[in-house]
């Protein structure tokens, strides 16, 4: 088995031994108690209205598991604590927004293009090199991470804005608190980012579940009614839409890959890419994400019995998927199936495919500007990523029957 402990710089392990004997005298924690965590939010955002209680079962479910499952170490509570107050403080700034500006906010969201699949299955790179084109955008981390930055900055020079600068420096830090995760996932201000930073507006997103052990949290997601935080997904792109509002979004989770029927619903004209991969890969290549990425916040190893968990997860969307796209052939038009090894072969001839599927333009700058941002944006760029399946304990004795309806179906794409 691969060591499960992370090595931390000496300031870090430092915090983590005051918060250690802090804690023991109740001293020091970050509260998340869900009327404490409301009162930081309405402090940071300067207002109140919530728009709907909508979010008061998620909020109470995610402050429950980050307490009492995840075991966070003094770091990891400091910068858990703060992105959910950040995360409900944007809802209040869209709310504001809202009321103030009627019209943009009943703004049409049209025929977006959504990259969707299992996790580390190519959906990161598809989907940067999409918004990439000119007529395009996506919704970048820093907007998602500080909703009224987005509009105090529109329009002017991003890289100039010393809070964004601010925030460049801090985000340059994780890979000295979680060692080796750059070669994993790029991340950064201006990096495109997951529509879990919008559904995460109505409490309900798989983005805390990738840097704490959750488990309560996630099967509060997975029997959710998603109706809701789709509605917050779609007052999330109006409000960063309206300092944009010539462009096509391009949009990207995993997640909504076990949200089918509630998407299409929210986004009747999408049209939708699912990337493919051999599941032994996928569930070996997150294991090891996830090993990386909660080691940064908690003392406690993400053991095999934890792997397993995540992998019944993805198995349990996948499947979803699957069924979804078997029952509702009248919806098949608006998929197309990306392998992830043509994709890696030959990135701009699947792209090709994806315009010339769905009817969309591709001009001669959209062409080159995808081209380019591919050519400077290599697959080991930031380090090579090791990972295997029996690291995890991992079999396909146990894995290819969770998977069976998925490689039975997709197995010209695998």
């Amino acid at each position: 088995m691969i060591e499960t402990r992370t090595a931390r710089p000496p300031v870090v392990r430092a915090i983590n031994g005051v918060g250690r004997v802090l804690s023991q005298m109740r001293l020091g924690r970050p509260s998340f108690r869900p009327d404490l965590i409301r009162a930081a939010a309405e402090k940071m955002a300067g207002a109140n209205d919530y728009g709907s209680e909508s979010y008061i079962s998620g909020l109470a479910m995610l402050c429950h598991a980050l307490e009492n499952e995840a075991e966070l170490n003094q770091m990891g509570r400091f910068v858990l604590h703060r992105q959910v107050v950040a995360a409900l403080a944007g809802r209040l700034t869209v709310v504001a927004w809202e009321k103030a500006n009627p019209e943009a906010a009943k703004a049409p969201i049209k025929a977006p293009l959504i990259v969707l699949g299992l996790p580390r299955t190519g959906t990161t790179i598809l989907y940067e090199t999409l918004a990439a084109a000119p007529d395009y955008r996506a919704p970048l981390t820093w907007e998602c991470r500080d909703y009224a930055l987005a509009h105090e900055i529109a329009g002017e020079s991003e890289e100039e804005d010393p809070r964004l600068s601010k925030l460049g420096k801090q985000m340059q830090q994780v890979d000295r608190l979680m060692p080796g995760f750059s070669a994993i996932h790029k991340f950064g201000p201006y990096v495109p980012t997951e529509c879990i930073g919008l559904t995460l507006l109505d409490m309900a997103s798989e983005q805390f579940c990738a840097m704490a052990w959750m488990p309560s949290y996630r099967d509060f997601l997975l029997h959710n009614d998603f109706s809701s935080p789709y509605e917050w997904h779609q007052r999330g792109l109006r409000y960063l839409q309206s300092t944009q509002p010539d462009k096509s979004w391009v949009l990207k989770t995993p997640m909504h890959t076990g949200y089918l029927d509630e998407l299409l619903k929210a986004y009747p004209d999408a049209d939708l890419i699912q990337t493919h991969r051999d599941p032994m890969q996928v569930i070996s290549s997150v294991a090891n994400l996830y090993r990386v990425s909660r080691g940064g916040w908690s003392d406690v190893p993400n053991s095999p019995e934890r792997a397993a968990s995540d992998a019944a997860y993805y198995a349990e969307f996948v499947q979803r998927c699957v069924e979804f796209r078997a029952n509702n052939p009248q919806h098949e038009a608006r998929f197309i199936d990306v392998p992830f090894s043509r994709f890696i072969e030959d990135p701009m001839a699947e792209i090709r495919k994806v315009y010339s599927h769905f009817g969309r333009e591709l001009t001669a700058k959209g062409d080159q500007a995808m081209s380019d941002y591919l050519a400077n944006r290599p697959r080991e760029k930031y380090g090579k990523h090791v990972y295997s399946a029996e690291q995890f304990g991992f079999t396909r004795e146990t894995y290819d029957p969770v998977f069976a309806d998925y490689t039975a179906r997709y197995s010209a794409h695998l």
